[in-house]
């Protein structure tokens, strides 16, 4: 486990610096280059060259973003399993995040805010949205099998359009909006026919749906908000900011929620890797989530929910294949279809938006 973190870690550190290699490279290109006067020729080449390394470097950080999602549910199920405070669980695992923010700023590897206390205040109806949306997708998970959480969740490109066109006004043609018609639809099946279907863990992943959708596209403005003491940031440490801030507002009611039965939830559990695993499940839902900021300053907040449902394919893979959980043909065709829609969705809203 050590030595897959290290390596996801090293992963993350190329990924945040792929910007600046690359603008190195273009300068010794471009001083190296002979003169001659086909400029449109080189012009054309040039962009060429651009365009295919951004979808280079984009592929790259989603890649990324799906390992560290696939560890973190991996984990974060197994604990739960054991430990049945999902509040908590999702408390700690915020807390793992913030200390590792503060040991990079603290280390000098990432510029941090000159006043962090501003910037916390700046993004607390962000970390606000972050932190319901954390805690309702571990009490999902607690509730429910790995793979339908994942398969509900598959809407949230449906909360993402409706949140960005109630907040910045954007509304997108009717008929990429009928695109998320089968999406409905799919989940729908596919949760009417859910042998191992829960209300709450049901309930908990539509609510971590809005929550997200606003975290998205209100992280979105930030970043483009001239002036902003957030957009100065950059996203990583925008990240960093709202996850303090999520910690503040979650940890409250956390203790108050789950406190009081702690004891007897971890009474008898013999697990010696349980605090390590509870660790790692933090570290890695605190890069995930890192990653997902490096993305979202790369695309639309509404393409990051289609990755972001494609990336559910792979993680519901690797749940049936962990923890061996039961998906009939009817919840598969749904979810396929489900599936199937978002990606039709994609591709009209590019076509038509």
């Amino acid at each position: 486990m050590q030595r897959r973190t290290a390596l996801l870690l090293a992963a993350l550190s190329v990924a945040s610096s792929i910007e600046a290699p690359r603008s190195r490279t273009t300068a010794l290109r471009a001083a190296a280059a002979p003169k001659t006067n086909s400029l449109p020729a080189v012009a054309a080449g040039g962009a060429l060259d651009a365009g295919l390394a951004k979808r280079l470097e984009v592929g790259a950080v989603f890649a990324l973003w799906y390992a560290l999602n696939v560890y973190y549910n991996v984990l974060n199920k197994k604990v739960l399993k054991v430990v049945k405070l999902p509040w908590l669980v999702a408390t700690a695992q915020l807390a793992v995040g913030g200390l590792y923010s503060l040991g990079v700023w603290a280390a000098g590897l990432r510029a941090g805010p000159a006043d962090l206390g501003a910037a916390v205040k700046a993004a607390l109806p962000i970390a606000a949205a972050h932190g319901a949306g954390q805690a309702a997708t571990v009490v999902s998970l607690g509730a429910g099998a790995v793979s339908s959480t994942h398969v509900i969740k598959a809407l949230e490109p449906l909360f993402s359009a409706a949140v960005n066109a109630g907040v910045n006004g954007e509304v997108l043609p009717l008929g990429v909006y009928a695109s998320l018609l089968p999406v409905i639809g799919g989940v729908g099946g596919a949760v009417a026919t859910d042998l191992s279907f829960n209300p709450l863990s049901f309930a908990a992943a539509m609510a971590s749906n809005l929550c997200f959708a606003f975290r998205a596209v209100c992280s979105k403005n930030a970043m483009r908000a001239p002036g902003s003491v957030l957009a100065a940031l950059g996203a990583p440490s925008l990240f960093s900011v709202v996850t303090l801030g999520a910690l503040l507002l979650v940890a409250p009611v956390a203790l108050a929620l789950e406190l009081p039965g702690l004891s007897d939830a971890v009474a008898g559990v013999a697990s010696p890797g349980l605090a390590a695993s509870l660790a790692c499940s933090g570290l890695f839902h605190y890069l995930n989530n890192e990653v997902m900021y490096l993305a979202l300053a790369r695309v639309h907040p509404v393409t990051l929910a289609v990755g972001n449902t494609l990336k559910r394919v792979v993680v519901i893979l690797a749940a049936l294949v962990v923890f061996q959980e039961p998906m009939n043909l009817a919840t598969a065709v749904g979810t396929a279809v489900a599936i199937a829609g978002v990606l039709l969705y994609s591709v009209l809203k590019q076509k038509l938006a």
